[in-house]
């Protein structure tokens, strides 16, 4: 799901479009940028759902709406529809199949992690680097809205590859005999914070390096995509690196 979205085939669309109408260039980049965002912003969200439900219930269930905004986003042509198909299902769908897939390491892999998690990541090249010419191959022969279609069949055998998730380690669970005695003797904002640790466990914080690297990331990550974004529109207004921007596109 990182590849398609990486690749943005709705986008593509757009930008062609926008060859003939200017205005579409504006309003058909919050497609991309929605599904881009939503992976990030539903994060906190997938952990709480990684840790109540399991991995594979997560991702499979994810893998199951972005199925929907893909197939779904093959029956309409109006992009306003779409910010909600594309943007908005499968982009959170895309989240909570992706967190997991990387939880999921922590279970298999103890002190080859790092190794583990690098060749995942590099792993998502195998797909994000010939996808986008082969999505332009696909687009020009059927059309966008069969090519929605065939991503939505690789979506849908995503659920089956989640379904083959067995977590090893057991799922958090806190006491059910946390006390009722001890919990009606307490405020309405400590039952308030009480509830609210369950869902949210903020202990990791304490640690100052997780801190640094928490905030550290986050920080570098907002000009992440700024190149990635960019660099074929700067080398199409060069003039020199027209061919050049061409092949980037």
């Amino acid at each position: 799901e990182w590849g398609l979205v990486m690749s943005e085939c709705d986008r593509k669309l757009v930008i062609a479009k926008a060859r003939e109408n200017r205005a579409l260039r504006s309003t058909g980049a919050w497609v991309g940028s929605l599904a881009m965002g939503m992976i990030f912003f539903c994060s906190p969200i997938v952990s709480i759902f990684t840790d109540r439900i399991g991995c594979r219930t997560t991702a499979a269930s994810g893998a199951a709406i972005a199925f929907i905004g893909l197939l779904s986003s093959s029956f309409t042509k109006s992009l306003e529809v779409r910010y909600f198909t594309y943007g908005i299902l499968f982009g959170c769908g895309s989240s909570f199949a992706f967190q997991p897939s990387l939880v999921i390491l922590g279970h298999y892999f103890k002190r080859r992690l790092g190794l583990a998690n690098g060749i995942v990541a590099g792993g998502s090249c195998l797909i994000s680097v010939p996808l986008p010419f082969f999505l332009k191959m696909v687009g020009k022969a059927i059309g966008l809205a069969h090519t929605f279609q065939v991503l939505s069949a690789l979506m849908l055998i995503q659920i089956f590859l989640s379904l083959t998730y067995r977590p090893i380690l057991p799922p958090s669970h806190d006491s059910q005999h946390d006390g009722q005695d001890k919990l009606g003797s307490r405020s309405m904002r400590q039952q308030c914070w009480s509830q609210t640790r369950k869902y949210f466990n903020l202990r990791v914080f304490r640690r100052k390096t997780y801190r640094i690297w928490a905030f550290g990331i986050a920080t570098a990550v907002l000009g992440y995509l700024v190149p990635y974004m960019n660099l074929v529109r700067a080398l199409a207004e060069t003039g020199r690196g027209r061919r050049r921007s061409l092949c980037l596109e």
